[in-house]
């Protein structure tokens, strides 16, 4: 993904050097440390390593390619400026994840026609062979979720997240977790069994 490796570029203004090769073996916490240090070839590393994951979540929603490049490169520069308030004893996705949903949400809450979206080359499933209208109604579906139920849906289906971790990231009990889970899986059951001529 082309884009995705331009990002971890346009974060690091100045020009730095490649991280030497024992840095790339360095824990999260070691690099965290560095960059709240001011060290921004570790930002860079941190980046990399996250990127892709990034721009998926945010893919799934904004539904546009180029919206969720931007949320994501914004999230990232986001979060350098704050990192020195941010704690090392803690993993560092759930925090910037909180930073990135608030971005997206405010990117929705400012488009007008949330619904009308082009769902069309949306890659999120990342299987070619998906059939391209069963993949618009399932969108269709998901969107019009509560957005409790859905971003509990992008987190455990596209991100592929644990029950605790989801509770970890929206600071939801696994319980409140697990039962909204259950709810959106009913109601996209209902939707895409209507299509399919189910119901």
């Amino acid at each position: 993904m082309p884009e995705a490796r331009a990002l971890c570029r346009k974060i690091v203004i100045c020009k730095v050097g490649p991280l030497m090769r024992n840095d790339k073996d360095l824990s999260e916490r070691e690099l965290i440390a560095l960059v709240q240090k001011g060290s921004r070839v570790a930002y860079q590393e941190i980046v990399s390593r996250y990127m892709k994951k990034a721009y998926y979540i945010a893919l799934s929603y904004v539904h546009n390619h180029q919206d969720a490049l931007d949320i994501s490169q914004e999230s990232f520069i986001k979060a350098f400026r704050k990192i020195k308030s941010f704690s090392t004893q803690k993993p560092f996705f759930p925090w910037f994840y909180k930073l990135m949903k608030n971005l997206c949400l405010d990117h929705l809450r400012r488009r007008s026609r949330v619904k009308e979206i082009p769902l069309e080359g949306i890659s999120v499933l990342e299987k070619e062979r998906e059939d391209r209208e069963m993949k618009e109604v399932l969108w269709r579906g998901i969107a019009s979720l509560p957005f409790e139920q859905r971003e509990i849906v992008i987190l455990r289906y596209f991100q592929q997240l644990s029950y605790s971790e989801i509770a970890e990231m929206t600071e939801k009990p696994i319980g409140t977790v697990m039962s909204s889970l259950y709810y959106a899986k009913k109601r996209l059951k209902k939707t895409i069994g209507k299509y399919l001529g189910f119901e």
